[in-house]
């Protein structure tokens, strides 16, 4: 059976290979747009990964790399076709970052993630996830564009669910003080997290803020991890003023360090819920 491959995935597999066999093949940028009669700008967001490739364009780009094995020509067709097929995050209107996130984690097999600031995203309640987002957009509960995050947040945790991949949550001590939505959205929030460390599906981690302060990142990330070797972790970092999707390998190293560093200090099973339920009783 062929290895199935995510949108994601597939689109990455593809940009790298047809760097790879330009370069193989010592045509310059300028020597490839001459015989394509594109633009370089073209190349350049093919090649950066900033678009998807079009089947008939790869195609080309093989042709001209000199690539005459039928079985990796069909291959990398497969692979421009799969990164172009519509998902079900093709209704969300989206910035570009944010939905090759959601393109990668529809397909990771392992998912790190941290939070200073909130919950998690994959382990909040509803009516969390309505305040949390709520505050963060500055909006009203019952706004539009509030309740489209909260449907693309609520999608994302039932395709996660449905997969099951291995996923470890890491939450700052003041994530569980910070009274988001008020005492009972919070105590509802905090009995859920009990709840997923009772199931074993998720690993939380909960870093008290007795601990101190503990070297690494100052907001959240998630990072991302694929079943194929040849595919390289993605990490996803939040920020009020930009999203960045992180795929540069040596920086990528520093949040494995910073997350191995967070998971080593903190709590987990009875002593995570014995500090979840000594806060919840202060609310």
């Amino acid at each position: 059976m062929p290895e199935q491959v995510g949108q994601a995935v597939a689109r990455e597999r593809l940009r790298a290979r047809l760097v790879e066999l330009r370069r193989l093949s010592g045509l310059s940028a300028d020597a490839v747009t001459s015989r394509t009669h594109w633009s370089l700008s073209k190349l350049n967001r093919i090649e950066t990964g900033a678009v998807t490739v079009q089947p008939l364009d790869a195609q080309a780009l093989l042709q001209i790399y000199g690539l005459d094995d039928p079985g990796e020509v069909a291959r990398l067709t497969d692979l421009a076709i799969t990164a172009r097929r519509r998902q079900w995050w093709s209704g969300f209107q989206l910035e570009p970052e944010v939905r090759d996130f959601v393109a990668y984690e529809s397909t990771a097999s392992r998912i790190t993630t941290y939070q200073a600031l909130h919950i998690p995203d994959l382990l909040q309640t509803e009516a969390y996830a309505r305040m949390a987002l709520t505050a963060a957009a500055g909006k009203k509960a019952d706004d539009p564009g509030v309740q489209g995050a909260l449907d693309l947040l609520q999608r994302r945790q039932a395709e996660v669910a449905a997969r099951g991949p291995e996923i470890q949550a890491v939450l700052d001590g003041a994530v569980l003080a910070r009274r988001v939505g008020g005492g009972q959205v919070m105590r509802a929030q905090l009995d859920r997290l009990v709840e997923v460390i009772g199931e074993g599906r998720v690993r939380v981690v909960v870093v008290p803020l007795r601990h101190g302060l503990i070297p690494g990142p100052g907001g959240g990330f998630e990072l991302l991890g694929f079943p194929g070797a040849e595919d390289p972790d993605v990490v996803f970092v939040e920020s009020p003023v930009r999203n960045l999707l992180v795929r540069d390998k040596d920086v990528i190293a520093g949040y494995h360090d910073a997350a191995d560093t967070l998971i080593d200090s903190g709590l987990t099973r009875d002593a995570a819920i014995k500090e979840i339920r000594r806060v919840r009783a202060e609310l």
